[in-house]
């Protein structure tokens, strides 16, 4: 059964994309290639999450009602997920069509996160002994969570920029998480990964280089929204349903390395914006993505390149208590860090003198705008 739950998500997908892809067209719902920073060259539809959003509910309410009635408690929170979902959808919706201002984005985030946690108990509640840490208290479970969430949420809108990375890690990181629900007994959280994973994988059809289509907010935002979710549950994960195969596996690792790429991309970015004394949120050209196409200058190989790596980190991951039985979960923590660094490290030092360049451009055209728009608002004041 759980099979067919991926396959009828893919179809869904597969069959109702094409029809979106025309409809975008012929209402003009396209992504212009304005912006020196975007990679494509050429106007693409950008509303790929319409479909996702709609594969999401139409499958993951269909295997539900078929199967058992879920649990209170399991209902409740769906309940709340579902919720968030809608609003999330809408809002990267409304920034596709016609643009939404950074700030209204932060406190819808904020909204959306706090009924997450608290309605719906999707928060980290533990870091199950890591660096020596077990429950935390409630309110910096509270702040933490609410930190975790607008991170993971925003770090999948961000990776957002060659044709196929997103979709392709994405089947990848739902895989990983159903297979986790499926060997502990999370049935309602197996049937959302898999969902997921299915549609991306529809998706993915459409947006591998050249893409047809592209995921947009309303799609990057609800995955990202989704990935948190899922996580948050894993890291809950009571120990009893466990399988005593995997007793040597830390829970904060497992999510950790299933969310690897998109969360040191957006804390390197992160880091080194707030080192140059500008705002965290301010739009560069360092991004992985970018510095592989700098290197690669080919879509399919950077998502490619991508691909292997989040697959090589979530097998590390699960690969402890058989290869490194040794390793406490400090030292795999620290590891996997340390090799998702030299991973990448050939490709940002070899690109660090094309990076530098690119940024120089990017800058006199942002002085020149600015200039442009100066003169154009004088004017305005003189006439």
């Amino acid at each position: 059964m759980m099979l067919f739950i991926a396959i009828t998500a893919f179809f869904i997908v597969l069959f109702g994309m094409p029809a979106l892809i025309k409809v975008a067209r012929e209402k003009g719902l396209m992504d212009l290639p304005e912006d020196p920073r975007k990679i494509h060259k050429r106007a693409v539809p950008t509303i790929g999450g319409v479909m996702i959003f709609a594969a999401l509910l139409i499958n993951l309410f269909f295997w539900l009602a078929v199967g058992p009635a879920p649990a209170t408690e399991v209902f409740q929170a769906g309940s709340a997920l579902a919720a968030c979902t809608v609003i999330i959808f809408f809002m990267g919706l409304k920034d596709d069509i016609i643009g939404l201002a950074a700030s209204k984005k932060l406190l819808v985030h904020l909204g959306v996160g706090l009924m997450l946690i608290t309605a719906g108990g999707y928060k980290i509640q533990t870091f199950g002994g890591l660096f020596g840490i077990e429950e935390l208290p409630e309110a910096l479970s509270l702040l933490f969570s609410l930190f975790v969430y607008v991170v993971v949420v925003n770090s999948l809108n961000l990776i957002d920029g060659v044709d196929g990375l997103v979709g392709g890690y994405s089947v990848i990181a739902m895989s990983a998480f159903a297979f986790w629900f499926l060997n502990t007994g999370q049935t309602a959280d197996a049937i959302l990964a898999l969902t997921m994973a299915g549609a991306m994988l529809g998706f993915l059809v459409f947006n591998f280089a050249p893409a047809r289509i592209f995921l947009g907010d309303s799609g990057s935002l609800l995955v990202g929204l989704v990935a948190y979710a899922l996580a948050t549950h894993i890291i809950n994960t009571p120990q009893e349903l466990v399988p005593d195969a995997w007793t040597g596996i830390s829970k904060p690792v497992i999510a950790m390395s299933i969310l690897a790429y998109p969360l040191m991309d957006t804390l390197r970015v992160f880091c080194l914006r707030a080192a140059r004394g500008i705002s965290p949120f301010s739009p560069d050209r360092n991004h992985l993505h970018h510095r592989l196409m700098m290197r690669t200058r080919n879509h399919a190989k950077t998502s490619l390149f991508v691909y292997i790596f989040s697959l090589g980190i979530v097998c590390i991951a699960w690969a402890r208590p058989y290869l490194f039985p040794q390793l406490g979960e400090e030292g795999m923590f620290f590891g996997l860090f340390a090799l998702s660094f030299l991973w990448f490290l050939p490709v940002l030092s070899s690109t660090k003198g094309q990076h530098k360049l690119a940024q120089r451009r990017d800058e006199l055209l942002r002085d020149a705008v600015e200039k442009s728009k100066q003169q154009e608002t004088q004017e305005s004041a003189i006439a």
